[in-house]
C-alpha cells in the first residue's frame, strides 16, 4: 500500500507543477497573441476599405460565435466606422458564420456608397483545395462591387467545387453583415 501512495503523490506533485508550467506559458504568450490577431485584423480592415487611414470601433463582441447572445445580429462580432482623413469612408464589419469544418470569421468593407468593396477570411477550419479555396482572391473578389442595398443572391456567386457549404456560408456572412449595415448604420444614422 505504501508505494501506490507515493506513485500517487508522485503523480500528484507531477500535474501540480505542470499546471504551473503552462499557467505561466499562457501568462507570458497570451497578450502577443491578442496583440497578433489585432494587427491581422487592422491589415485586413485596410485591405477591405484600401482608402481608410484609421478605424474607430462602434461595436464589438467576443470573437466565439457560440457565445454571441445577440438575437438581431449573432453573426456580427465587430464594427468599426473607417475614415479617410475627417471623413467617413465605410465600415469594416467582422461576422461569424459556421460552414462545414466549423466556425468561419470574415471580414467584410462596405464603403459609404453602400457597396461591397471587399471581404477577407480571417479564421477558418474548411477542407484543404476545396472549402479553403475561399481564402483565395478568384472566390472573394466576386463580392467586390456588389450593392449593399439588398441581399446577395447565391446564383450570383460561383460556388467553390465541392464546397458549396462553405459558399453558402460565405455569402450568408455577407449578407449578415449587408443586414446591420443596412438596419444599423444607413437607417440608425452610422453614415453622419
Amino acid at each position: 500500500m505504501p508505494d501506490i501512495f507515493k506513485l500517487g503523490f508522485k503523480l500528484f506533485v507531477i500535474t501540480v507543477v505542470a499546471a504551473f508550467a503552462l499557467s505561466i506559458t499562457n501568462m507570458f504568450t497570451e497578450q502577443p497573441i491578442l496583440d497578433q490577431i489585432k494587427a491581422a485584423n487592422e491589415i485586413a480592415q485596410k485591405d477591405v476599405l484600401a482608402n481608410a487611414e484609421h478605424f474607430d470601433s462602434i461595436y464589438s463582441y467576443d470573437d466565439d460565435i457560440s457565445t454571441n447572445e445577440s438575437e438581431e445580429y449573432p453573426m456580427v462580432l465587430e464594427v468599426h466606422k473607417a475614415y479617410n482623413e475627417s471623413r467617413i469612408s465605410g465600415y469594416t464589419l467582422k461576422i461569424a458564420n459556421m460552414a462545414y469544418g466549423g466556425e468561419l470569421i470574415l471580414i467584410v468593407g462596405i464603403n459609404v456608397d453602400g457597396t461591397v468593396e471587399g471581404i477577407r477570411i480571417m479564421q477558418h477550419k474548411e477542407t484543404p483545395g476545396l472549402g479553403a479555396n475561399a481564402q483565395k482572391p478568384k472566390f472573394y473578389d466576386q463580392y467586390v462591387d456588389k450593392t449593399a442595398q439588398t441581399h446577395i443572391d447565391s446564383d450570383e456567386v460561383s460556388v467553390i467545387s465541392g464546397a458549396t457549404i462553405t459558399t453558402n456560408a460565405v455569402t450568408a456572412s455577407v449578407n449578415a453583415a449587408i443586414d446591420y449595415y443596412n438596419s444599423e448604420l444607413v437607417a440608425g444614422g452610422g453614415n453622419q
